[in-house]
């Protein structure tokens, strides 16, 4: 599998290297472990001739998986402890049709049941047994119904060079898959982005790298649009004792129009945003890339940091940019190996008035 993954990177660098020469000749590629990488993951429960096992759709079509190589060994154990129980206890089992898989780099695991009816009491105390066997934390879902045997989140711990914290990676939220490639993302941002002044970040999730930028640079905007990823950045703040982050809960397009008096949130009546002195502003958008509004908004910043998970809109979105900035530093972050999709990351700076 390693020449496999080496091949597969290989095409992947190079369609980088032909897309971005014309812009940039600074680059930086990190590749993933081949094996072992992932630490989330979520699979359908089925009955497969007689016996539950998890599946996945693949051409259209749904398949047994008996085990993921890419994903973190404990995930891969506990997918079979977790068939051996569910088989052993079919009142737990039944009208189960989802499982989601959390774990984190030190063992820490979460797994979440989702089912088409109600969890009753007997489910509650097997669940209770189960995640003391199982020594991970176990999670109920239904309609309207979430009951937690343990805690709705595992601990990471992410390192660039220079700085180390831990993350709080709660359920329901969006977390990095990958926490190696995660480490050579902050890592790269750290080396080529900092400033006295403030950073402005939107979308900034439960705050990976949110808790990076209150130590590279004055103070820190971080807004997002989701309620429970907002609730996780809270936690991380306090979790690392941060003082120079404040937070609301906007859309970028909502938190760009704020900053430029366009409209005011109720959201953000605890925050003068007259005290900030932007220069930089950090983008990690949908897979979609920038709306035109945005992208249009952006470019009155001194320096942006671009990360993707869409290689075609930045693509879009930086031809656009380019006519304001140039690419300072680009990079390819192997995330999600052997699937076509890359992750990549870019610092622009604002040209000078004769280089526009």
């Amino acid at each position: 599998m390693t020449k496999e993954y080496q091949k597969q990177f290989l095409k992947k660098k190079d369609l980088f290297n032909k897309s971005i020469d014309p812009f940039c000749s600074n680059k930086n590629y990190f590749q993933s472990k081949p094996l072992n990488f992932r630490t989330r993951i979520e699979f359908g429960i089925k009955d497969f001739d007689g016996h539950l096992g998890f599946s996945m759709t693949e051409d259209g079509k749904s398949i047994e998986i008996e085990k993921m190589s890419i994903c973190h060994k404990r995930i891969n154990n506990l997918m079979k402890e977790i068939l051996v129980v569910l088989e052993a206890n079919k009142e737990f089992s039944k009208k189960i049709f989802q499982i989601e898989f959390q774990v984190s780099r030190n063992n820490e695991a979460m797994v979440t049941l989702i089912y088409h009816r109600e969890l009753d009491s007997k489910w509650e105390e097997k669940a209770e047994e189960i995640a003391y066997q199982l020594d991970c934390s176990l999670i109920g879902r239904s309609r309207q119904q979430l009951l937690i045997k343990g805690k709705n989140f595992v601990t990471e711990n992410y390192k660039s060079k220079k700085n180390n914290y831990p993350l709080q990676l709660f359920e329901q939220c969006f977390s990095q898959t990958n926490p190696g490639i995660c480490d050579d993302m902050l890592a790269w941002v750290e080396e080529n982005s900092h400033s006295k002044d403030d950073i402005l970040e939107l979308h900034c999730g439960l705050g990976t790298f949110t808790i990076l930028f209150s130590k590279l640079y004055g103070s820190v905007l971080a807004t997002e649009n989701s309620r429970p990823s907002i609730a996780g950045l809270k936690e991380n703040l306090a979790l690392n004792k941060v003082n120079n982050v404040f937070y609301a809960r906007l859309s970028g397009s909502e938190t760009l129009d704020a900053l430029n008096q366009v409209r005011e949130f109720r959201r953000l009546k605890e925050i003068d945003l007259n005290k900030f002195n932007f220069s930089t502003i950090f983008l990690d958008p949908p897979r979609s890339g920038l709306d035109n509004g945005t992208l249009t908004e952006v470019s009155s910043f001194e320096q942006i940091i671009y990360i993707s998970c869409g290689f075609q809109s930045v693509l879009r979105d930086l031809k656009q940019l380019n006519k304001t900035h140039k690419i300072k530093s680009a990079a390819l972050f192997d995330q999600f190996p052997y699937t076509n999709h890359m992750e990549t990351g870019f610092v622009l700076e604002k040209r000078q008035p004769d280089q526009v």
